[in-house]
């Protein structure tokens, strides 16, 4: 394809994508003649730059990162490929179309990447676990309403904990890094789970015992 067709397919500027090749983030294109012939490997890599840039780091961090390959830290963060457009998202959580977005627009649930509209397969069930309190008779308002609020506490916490984490991680090599991560996600996330129903648990408590004394 012509830089112009790259271009647009990517939502970015001709100047931004030959500024990304003067800097080497990314690689140079084929030629066919004086024309310059970009693929799906241009394309992918710019992908990957959004991606980064989405996740806080700067071209100069890009450009140390810099490489063909997806980074081995993504990958081990992406985990498994499966993903869901958010048309079957709709279908296999079976809830209004207009549900699903508001979720979206929330930000209660996520695409894979900014310049993307597939989730995680984690989503779905993130979205069954949400219909399940519909069922049960929680309002669909208050119930946004404190997922908001505890979306909100969750990223402040997980933005600390990735600055934490970061600390004991710049001196590492990226592969050291991918696998270091990829280890300590699924601990971190099982902590978090088990402190969560933890203290939810002791709070019903707390809850009964107040209404027990007050009747």
């Amino acid at each position: 394809m012509r830089v112009e067709q790259l271009a647009g397919d990517s939502q970015l500027s001709v100047d931004t994508i030959r500024y990304y090749q003067k800097i080497g983030i990314l690689h140079p294109p084929m030629r066919e003649g004086r024309v310059a012939v970009y693929d799906d490997s241009h394309a992918s890599r710019l992908h990957e730059i959004r991606q980064l840039s989405d996740e806080g780091f700067s071209l100069a961090q890009i450009q140390r990162l810099s490489d063909s390959s997806p980074h081995p830290l993504l990958s081990s963060l992406n985990g498994t490929s499966e993903s869901l457009s958010f048309n079957e998202l709709v279908a296999k959580s079976e809830l209004d179309e207009k549900v699903v977005r508001l979720a979206v627009d929330a930000g209660l649930i996520r695409p894979l990447t900014a310049t993307d509209d597939r989730f995680g397969a984690d989503t779905l069930s993130m979205l069954k676990a949400g219909v399940g309190l519909l069922n049960v008779g929680v309002p669909f308002d208050e119930l946004v309403q404190l997922a908001v609020r505890h979306a909100q506490h969750v990223e402040s916490v997980a933005k600390d904990a990735v600055a934490l984490f970061a600390q004991h991680l710049n001196e590492t090599s990226d592969s050291s890094q991918a696998e270091t991560v990829a280890s300590i996600v699924p601990v971190v996330t099982e902590l978090v789970a088990q402190h969560f129903r933890q203290t939810l648990v002791e709070q019903v408590g707390h809850h009964l015992m107040n209404e027990a004394e007050s009747s």
